[in-house]
């Protein structure tokens, strides 16, 4: 069992759940979020999903930081930070707590679980055909100023202080943690808890042929192209990529053959819709400049444009006085339905001997 006092600390640090805005421009000036992986990207009730950060930095060695996770129900009947808005502290002091209804962690992985009374509760409360689409989970990573392995030390120094009725100890550390996450940097993402049997879908041409979660696309590479519009094969280039400073490179994604994705989905009206999922990239460098912040992608091995969107980019290297030792690229595909993936490349410059 928790003690009370101990929730009491750790439920204000729950408010730095929040949801903001994960689509960065392209320019890596500060240390940010640039996305928030879940996967799976969407569970059922009992189901677990494991959350990474994507955190992109304006030079290297990056700085450290430590990772403090918190997750919120936001749909139902109970809305708001779990054992925030939603639970009397004064309820959670006694043998029907049960701890799953808050859940929180420090790492650079954190694994959400879709248990706990609080959840379960508000799941009660769907109509079945409302459980499709399900219940809304928003999980928040904040990123501080404190080694992992020093975050993790605080919390076993707080549960120890309870444990030893040292309260004057346990608040000093409780304070401190509110600190860092005050004074760190956050973000969140949605995590759908559903329940795709929940209702049938009307018989309609579709390649999906049932309603299925959402699954999240996959890169699979990067092209680099000799020709400026991308009109050429290009050929794969691998993790480090040697470039001459000054030049211009025209890049393109690969994807996996499952990354367009055809899903079944029921509108509000009891409509059943075929739906193909539409991904696109966000790009984001620490040196040089990208021609665009986004580009898109349509079937494969269609080189032209989507509907005037494009679907290259280029990324115009600084001079080799201002290249330094390496520049980073990264790539973030995102899906309709909350799907994400990322990779990254690290840029050489081919200098002469």
């Amino acid at each position: 069992m928790m003690p009370r006092r101990l929730l009491i600390l750790l439920l204000p640090l729950m408010m730095g759940c929040n949801l903001l805005q994960l689509t960065p421009t392209s320019q890596v000036i500060r240390t940010r979020v640039a996305g928030i992986k879940a996967d799976p990207a969407e569970i059922g009730v009992g189901e677990s999903s494991i959350l990474s950060a994507l955190v992109v930095h304006p030079e290297q060695p990056a700085p450290e930081f430590g990772q403090i996770w918190f997750s919120c129900l936001a749909a139902g009947g109970a809305t708001g930070c779990l054992g925030v808005d939603v639970v009397d502290v004064e309820d959670l002091d006694g043998e029907d707590f049960d701890p799953t209804s808050l859940q929180f962690g420090v790492g650079d992985t954190f694994t959400y679980s879709a248990t706990g009374p609080i959840l379960e509760e508000a799941w009660a409360e769907l109509e079945p055909e409302d459980r499709v689409e399900g219940l809304v989970v928003l999980v928040s990573v904040n990123l501080v100023r404190k080694s992992n392995d020093e975050l993790q030390a605080m919390l076993f120094e707080l549960v120890t202080a309870f444990q030893n009725e040292d309260t004057e100890t346990a608040e000093a550390i409780g304070a401190e943690f509110g600190s860092l996450v005050e004074n760190g940097i956050s973000a969140a993402r949605r995590v759908v808890v559903s329940d795709k049997t929940a209702d049938e879908p009307d018989a309609i041409a579709c390649p999906a042929e049932e309603l299925a979660p959402n699954t999240n696309p996959e890169i699979t590479g990067l092209l680099l192209h000799l020709d400026a519009e991308g009109k050429d094969a290009g050929f794969p280039v691998g993790s480090v990529i040697f470039a001459e400073p000054g030049a211009t490179l025209t890049l393109r994604p690969i994807v996996s053959g499952t990354t367009i994705e055809d899903y079944l989905y029921i509108t509000r009206f009891d409509e059943t819709e075929c739906r193909r999922e539409a991904p696109w990239f966000g790009w984001l460098t620490n040196g040089g400049s990208l021609d665009g912040d986004y580009s898109f992608i349509a079937d494969a091995g269609d080189l032209d444009e989507v509907a005037g969107r494009p679907k290259i980019n280029a990324l115009r290297l600084p001079p080799e006085e201002f290249f330094g030792e390496s520049i980073d690229l990264w790539m973030v595909i995102r899906d309709r339905r909350g799907g994400l993936d990322w990779n990254h490349w690290t840029l050489l410059p081919e200098r002469a001997p």
